[in-house]
């Protein structure tokens, strides 16, 4: 009997498509999984249980009667509590929209998957408009990592990795603005890819300036899962200029497609890091086994530009996030500022004193990314590192300034991809002396998500996947 908790999201579809299983029958299983493990997590913050089983039962009709049920046939899906789901209510990770209406459409991205064939159920919990790398607020509360409860999931789509990990569902939706996918998933043992810049559009936006930085994503605890998410979520829509084609082939099929020789370089700290011995460690195996594939794997100093300021960077970096979430919230954060969590309050405020050479400091460092990107990738095929220095803080948060003074500030190898673009990827790789996830990290050239994925299927295959021992063994 394949074990519903942790079947993967291609098998639960062909069980589905071969009516070896009923979408209803995956639902009671999801529902009750999430109410027997979701207390401890505190993953999911909206659920409709009356609704999914009405839609699951329905959709196991169709099927009786020789419909298609999709790609996603059936599966129960979460979707971070950042972007609209239908019915839903959208707290945006804060108290001051906790109260919000349901709403009354979806995302782009979620009228996709809802199109192939997935039953959204829920929402997951996030920080504040997605400010943290920890997942907390006061509207919902804390989220505590499956493999821990004392640590965090990451942040800031906490909600999504902690229930794809602790096998509530296999595919929660999420998003990337600085490591946002790529974290959680690192912490939580689960893949999570941040496509190239584009790939999934996006809207309805109340962000304007975040596209420049942030992009959708799926969570799930296989690469096979990965790519079919991409499938069903990638493409053009005139509703967001900047969105690209949709790929000439599928992701999926891709991965039965053997690699070609590739110029991979390990890249260790890149100026900015101290990763724990644990983390270099991850490092080199995988490295080791990309090398045992035949590809040429090559240690590389490459440091940012700007690594010798470390840590003023990052530190601009994040003070324009925290004037581009102003502008989504500008006109309830000027009326009713004390509905927003105070340490959320304080860092919106910090955003309305950016002065005009800090906006043009800021994108100089950009066009000095993108050169450096652009030099790596003339001499390599994919670039290899750590997701984070570190296995997972506590649940409360990070302490910003040890991590600074420590070199272990988490987005200090992912935030870079987001200003450039380019498409890159979190593989669980073993565990840590603490029993925690450890991970590494795969950047490819622009749009280039096939060689992505084929790599990281490498490592899941010689890595294997991970499940946190008190969720394996939870009835």
């Amino acid at each position: 009997m394949t074990d519903l908790s942790f079947a993967s999201a291609t098998e639960l579809t062909d069980l589905i498509r071969r009516r070896k299983l009923s979408p209803e029958e995956l639902m009671r299983h999801t529902l009750d999984r999430i109410r027997t493990a979701d207390a401890t997590l505190n993953s999911v913050v909206a659920l409709d249980p009356e609704r999914a089983l009405a839609e699951s039962a329905a959709l196991t009709s169709r099927i009786s009667r020789g419909e298609d049920p999709g790609p996603l046939a059936g599966l129960p899906i979460l979707v971070k509590d950042l972007e609209d789901a239908e019915g839903f209510p959208t707290s945006r990770g804060t108290s001051a929209y906790h109260n919000s209406p349901p709403a009354t459409g979806d995302s782009l991205h979620v009228a996709r998957l809802r199109a192939a064939g997935a039953l959204v159920i829920g929402k997951t919990n996030l920080p504040p408009l997605g400010a943290a790398v920890h997942t907390a607020n006061d509207a919902h509360g804390i989220t505590r990592n499956p493999w821990n409860p004392e640590r965090t999931p990451g942040g800031s789509s906490g909600g999504a990795a902690a229930a794809v990990a602790a096998g509530l569902v296999a595919l929660a939706t999420a998003g990337d603005g600085g490591g946002s996918t790529r974290i959680p998933a690192a912490l939580c043992g689960v893949v999570g890819l941040k496509p190239s810049r584009g790939r999934i559009p996006q809207g309805p936006s109340r962000m304007p300036c975040w596209p420049q930085h942030a992009c959708l994503s799926g969570m799930a605890r296989t690469v096979s899962d990965t790519a079919l998410h991409l499938d069903v979520a990638a493409g053009h829509h005139p509703a967001d200029p900047y969105s690209l084609p949709a790929p000439a082939t599928s992701y999926l099929d891709g991965l039965g497609t053997p690699l070609p020789a590739l110029r991979v370089a390990v890249l260790h700290t890149l100026g900015v890091a101290a990763p724990r011995t644990e983390m270099l460690r991850a490092l080199e195996r995988t490295a080791d086994i990309l090398r045992a594939q035949g590809h040429d794997v090559r240690d590389d100093d490459a440091a940012l530009p700007g690594a010798a300021d470390f840590p003023a960077p990052f530190q601009l970096r994040q003070k324009v996030l925290a004037h581009n979430r102003l502008l989504g919230v500008l006109d309830d954060f000027t009326t009713r500022r004390a509905d927003f969590e105070p340490w959320f309050a304080d860092l919106l405020d910090g955003g309305r004193n950016i002065a005009p050479a800090e906006f043009a400091a800021y994108w100089a460092h950009r066009s000095l990314l993108d050169r450096w990107t652009a030099e790596l990738f003339d001499r390599f095929d994919l670039l290899l590192m750590p997701t984070v220095p570190t296995t997972a803080w506590l649940a409360e948060g990070p302490d910003v300034t040890t991590a600074v003074r420590e070199r272990t500030l988490p987005i200090s190898y992912t935030s870079v991809f987001n200003d450039t673009g380019h498409p890159a990827i979190s593989v669980p790789a073993g565990l840590g002396p603490d029993g925690l996830p450890c991970a590494v990290q795969l950047v490819a050239r622009h749009h280039r998500e096939d060689l992505l994925l084929g790599a990281a299927q490498v490592v899941e295959t010689a890595e294997g996947t991970l499940h946190p021992p008190a969720f394996a063994t939870l009835a």
